[in-house]
């Protein structure tokens, strides 16, 4: 299947150091440029270089911005004369930077010993809020000084993957004039974390999600608050809400009567798919925007290919009489506009891709997004409802011109209950691994989550195994986002139920439809993805090799280990473990080790503390006890996130073991 003829090669595991990410798009006041992130591997450090760069809207000019190694957060001032920014080029921790929209020097406002981690500008410019990590102690009652050799915790949420241990931490609030010399007011206070600061439109209070309650590590929903911008740490917020569930990504109404915010009522716990929120802050009362609406706020669908996160609203338009929103359905991500008084939705892009960013110019009625999908890693577009789509950026160029990429094929096929189940299956793009009859092996990739997404979105690990001759096959099983509240909630005490039968059925549709070898099966998954091919191999033997990443096997152990793990109880397993211990082993794939006969490579980070590192050695040891054949690759100083963000030369390692491994059994 080369195609040779037009010069075309199939990718490679290193072509992952030549990918540009982007992300953020933000789109100036007047929506005539968009300042956005750029980011590429500079392999001879072995890291991620993030840099800011500006396009002209009319002409496309795109200029570079800055010029330091970690440069994040674009943010223009309300009259578009300046960008505030996060960069870490005078220490180790980011702090907020201004720079004059027209290019110059840029001027540190920010110097906090945590650094920044998202802001937000005043109405009328003259004052930043942001957030800031603060150490409050030991919580203990003890009159000692914090001890990094010994950690005295009584939070049940000490740590965070990704961050670490985060027991004496909190995230509060400050608040620094931009014509100062950069000396911050904080006002917030108390043993919690407040995120998200916003504005209200008079720019006398900065609102945030908060939980401030007696409990709030045990708490499973947030509130929103107003506080005073000038007042002291220990005043008395305004709570707007009275939530059941999260509150994020607030927005006070340009009227100022109202927040917005995306969350839902805890309904099913996590399984809940995300809504748009508005209370009046007058009364307190709460809207649902959309009531009759299918599928989830936000996007969903899961890429390799990322690096960096992107604003993705809600806004409310200029007169607030709409709310523009993305939303996942189906595999893809498009952006949506709700009316605030009717709550008739209406679609205003209409792509099979991923939109997993957006900002609006009220002044030119635009949109700057950031999108990609299967054959792209991403773009920065324009959307102008009278003018239409126009593509800013074309940073992977290289992808069209010299790599053959396999376009996957949508398949739908019947799963559990009945159910109409969509995937996707990719095609080898060389025959290296075809049989006499014509046959390829096939390997099944599944999600994370598992109230996660397949669609639309870049693959290089899809992209690289058809590259090697294997075809790929990958379903949005129950409990994936994109399909309705009832089948995201389909894995209420079902882990390893109608999902693995989905998933079954999946490879049994493309064994009749496509030339796949019945006999050259392999799985892998990463996360819930890992947990189900833990899951697979001692259910069946149907497949030759497996790979299981970031994975668990564990349900009981895994509560009391994960960083989350103890907010499974409330939906997805029945109860506290020690309560009801056989409804926790009844679902973990350890219970099921004697019938393994599958050949297993487990692929784990060491800082993970979302699936502990103790959930492979669980599985290793157990594997190794029975005389099954089982190698464990652990990954020194990486996190949940390897495949994702990690070192890039540890992210090369990975798609070389995963390759090695399959081809030693399925060639």
């Amino acid at each position: 299947m080369s195609d040779t003829a037009a010069g075309r090669r199939p990718i490679r595991v290193d072509d992952l150091y030549r990918y540009t990410f982007l992300a953020d798009p933000q789109i100036s006041p007047d929506g005539e440029r968009v300042a956005y992130v750029q980011t590429h591997i500079d392999d001879t450090e072995d890291k991620y270089v993030s840099q800011i760069r500006i396009a002209a809207v009319v002409g496309g000019e795109i200029l570079p911005f800055t010029r330091g190694k970690r440069d994040t957060y674009p943010r223009w001032s309300p009259d578009g004369q300046t960008i505030a920014f996060l960069s870490d080029r005078t220490g180790d921790k980011q702090q907020v930077w201004l720079i004059p929209a027209e290019g110059g020097e840029a001027r540190q406002l920010t110097d906090v010993e945590e650094g920044v981690r998202e802001f937000s500008w005043s109405p009328d410019g003259s004052r930043i809020a942001f957030a800031s990590m603060v150490r409050e102690g030991l919580l203990t009652g003890c009159e000692e000084e914090p001890d990094d050799d010994v950690r005295i915790i009584t939070r049940i949420r000490f740590k965070l993957n990704g961050a670490g241990f985060t027991y004496d931490r909190f995230s509060h609030l400050f608040v620094v004039d931009v014509a100062g010399e950069g000396s911050s007011r904080r006002i917030t206070d108390g043993l919690f974390s407040h995120t998200g600061p916003t504005w209200d439109p008079s720019g006398q209070y900065v609102a945030c999600s908060a939980v401030r309650c007696d409990e709030p590590d045990d708490a499973n929903f947030t509130d929103i608050y107003l506080f005073p911008a000038d007042g002291p740490a220990d005043q008395s917020p305004v709570k707007v809400t009275a939530s059941k569930g999260p509150t994020a990504s607030a927005k006070i109404s340009g009227s100022g009567a109202h927040v917005l915010y995306s969350g839902h009522h805890n309904q099913y716990y996590g399984a809940t798919i995300s809504s748009l929120l508005v209370t009046s802050i007058v009364d307190g009362k709460t809207q649902d925007l959309l009531q009759d609406f299918p599928t989830t706020v936000g996007c969903s669908v899961g890429s390799d290919c990322r690096y960096g996160a992107s604003a993705g609203g809600p806004v409310f338009s200029g007169d607030d009489a709409e709310v523009f929103f993305l939303s996942t359905a189906s595999g893809h991500c498009n952006l949506y506009a709700v009316d605030t008084k009717t709550f008739d939705v209406r679609q205003l892009t209409d792509r099979q891709w991923a939109v997993t960013g957006f900002t609006y110019s009220e002044e030119a009625g635009r949109f700057a997004l950031m999108a990609g999908d299967d054959l792209n890693p991403g773009d920065i577009w324009i959307f102008d409802a009278n003018e239409g789509m126009k593509q800013l950026t074309s940073v992977n160029h290289w992808l069209e011109s010299e790599i053959l990429l396999s376009e996957p094929e949508e398949i739908r096929f019947t799963g559990a209950g009945g159910k109409s189940i969509q995937g996707w299956v990719m095609m080898p793009v060389e025959d290296s691994r075809k049989n006499d009859d014509g046959q390829y092996p096939m390997i099944l990739e599944i999600h994370g989550g598992p109230h996660a997404a397949y669609g639309h979105g870049f693959s290089h690990e899809f992209h690289l195994l058809t590259a090697l001759g294997y075809a790929v096959v990958y379903a949005n099983c129950h409990g994936s986002l994109g399909y309705g509240q009832a089948f995201n909630a389909a894995t209420h005490h079902d882990w390893g139920g109608k999902d693995y039968r989905d998933l079954m059925s999946a490879v049994d549709h493309v064994l009749t439809t496509r030339p796949v070898d019945s006999g050259r099966l392999g799985v892998t998954g990463g996360s819930f993805g890992g947990y189900m091919t833990n899951w697979i191999v001692g259910q069946t033997d149907r497949f030759a090799a497996a790979v299981t990443q970031r994975s668990t096997c564990n349900r009981y152990s895994m509560f009391g280990t994960s960083d989350v793990g103890f907010n499974h109880g409330d939906w997805e397993f029945p109860g506290y473990p020690w309560r009801n211990p056989m409804g926790y082993l009844d679902h973990s794939p350890i219970t099921y080790v004697d019938n393994v006969n599958t050949p297993m490579l487990i692929i784990h980070s060491e800082n993970d503390l979302r699936c502990p590192i103790s959930q492979a050695e669980e599985w290793f040891v157990a594997l190794k006890k029975l005389k099954k054949e089982v190698v464990l690759a652990r990954f020194a100083d990486e996190n949940h996130e390897l495949s994702r963000s990690g070192k890039p030369k540890r992210r090369i390692k990975r798609l070389s073991l995963i390759a090695d491994w399959f081809d030693r059994y399925l060639k």
